[in-house]
């Protein structure tokens, strides 16, 4: 039977005040919460593909965080101890050469600026960005990831280019974070609006200014505001396409790679603020929250976030179902922000209990977003199939 995923309105206030210069930062869910959502996906699909899916299921997870790593390759990374140096604005000696090392020359003359934006840093050479970022990296010691180190005995193991880190192994189950300066590589600068799509520029709820049609919303705003708000909808519907040519071919690589990017993007909208323009709070006093919601609270109390989607069902129009889910996100968005204010009352910093507090009184969201997004992997996956003429996936 055919379904069509419904959004349900819930009273919230909409922002009354449009922006006229939109350049929208693009933050995805961790790449550990895309390959649960992606894992549990693979459980929640009929007996006829099901087995396909599980036998490569650790290949989906892995690639339903590609479209990541499109918009940005992770080169190296740095110590801490450059923080300071990237506070100030400074390129020291010291720090060019460790980029030398890595192959990254600065010309002579070359226009170089740092800047500070929501913990994140900046170096521009001519034409190129590298962003720096400082993040918790998690090391599991499980599976295919086991290879990350060659050493796998107790003794302590150097983490990080700078030699400031060091972590003993205690077995080789235990799941280990590092903090460290991350320095990326911009890729595909077309690909971050395609993970939103910020409805609320467009009217008010349940904002029929936007045509569903790509052409029609081009004719309409014009592609460059059509595009800076966001295109994830339309590429939803571009990758379900793909993917049922991919399974009518019967190529497995690309069948696996097809669905896992579209996992990613599904993924991506049902997280309540990719589908709103206060997208990091920055229009509410709330700079960071996008990140403290769908890294720093998941993955914290990730082991609380009990995943059990629903089975799969097909689609009655792709395109039709993703401008549901863009509304039902929209809906959560304002009780995420409203939560965010609330956690941080009393807390100097954005630690431990201000988490605990995050969690308590948005853990909820999260664990409804992350179900409602396995089943809507699962029913796009099942929809892909269907229209591809119910190919034998081996």
């Amino acid at each position: 039977m055919k379904t069509k995923i419904r959004s349900t309105f819930i009273s919230l206030s909409v922002y009354a005040i449009l922006i006229a210069c939109y350049a929208p930062q693009v933050f995805p869910w961790g790449s550990n919460a895309h390959e649960r959502m992606t894992d549990a996906a693979c459980d929640s699909l009929p007996p006829e593909i099901s087995p396909f899916f599980d036998k490569h299921r650790q290949k989906l997870a892995y690639h339903s965080n590609d479209p990541d790593r499109w918009r940005r390759e992770l080169l190296f990374r740095i110590g801490l101890k450059y923080e300071d140096d990237l506070n100030s604005g400074q390129i020291t000696e010291d720090l060019r050469q460790v980029f030398e090392t890595h192959g990254i020359n600065f010309p002579q003359n070359a226009s170089v600026s740092l800047r500070g934006k929501n913990g994140r840093w900046y170096i521009t050479i001519g034409e190129q960005e590298y962003p720096i970022r400082k993040e918790a990296d998690k090391l599991y010691l499980l599976g295919d990831k086991a290879d990350i180190f060659e050493n796998r005995s107790a003794e302590p193991v150097l983490l990080g280019s700078e030699g400031d880190t060091h972590f003993a192994l205690d077995t080789k189950e235990k799941l280990l974070s590092l903090t460290s300066l991350n320095v990326y590589k911009t890729g595909d600068r077309a690909e971050g609006p395609r993970h939103f799509l910020d409805i609320d520029i467009y009217g008010p709820y349940p904002f029929v200014e936007l045509p569903h049609d790509y052409d029609e919303a081009v004719a309409k705003f014009g592609v460059e505001d059509v595009t800076k708000r966001g295109l994830a909808t339309w590429r939803i519907a571009d990758y379900t396409r793909l993917l049922s040519e991919a399974m009518k071919s019967g190529d497995t690589k690309k069948i696996v790679g097809a669905a896992g990017a579209l996992a990613h993007y599904i993924e991506d909208i049902h997280m309540p603020l990719h589908v709103v323009k206060n997208y990091n709070g920055q229009l509410t006093n709330q700079h960071g929250v996008h990140q403290r919601f769908e890294d720093d609270m998941v993955e914290a109390y990730g082991e609380q976030i009990h995943l059990a989607p629903k089975m799969a069902s097909e689609l009655e129009d792709p395109l039709e179902a993703a401008f549901d889910i863009v509304l039902d996100s929209y809906v959560y968005a304002d009780n995420l922000l409203h939560a965010d204010r609330k956690a941080k009352l009393g807390e100097a910093t954005y630690g431990t209990p201000y988490l605990e507090k995050l969690f308590r009184l948005s853990g909820w969201i999260a664990v409804q977003r992350m179900n409602d997004a396995a089943t809507a992997t699962a029913s796009y996956w099942y929809t892909a199939w269907l229209r591809a003429g119910k190919p034998e996936l081996k």
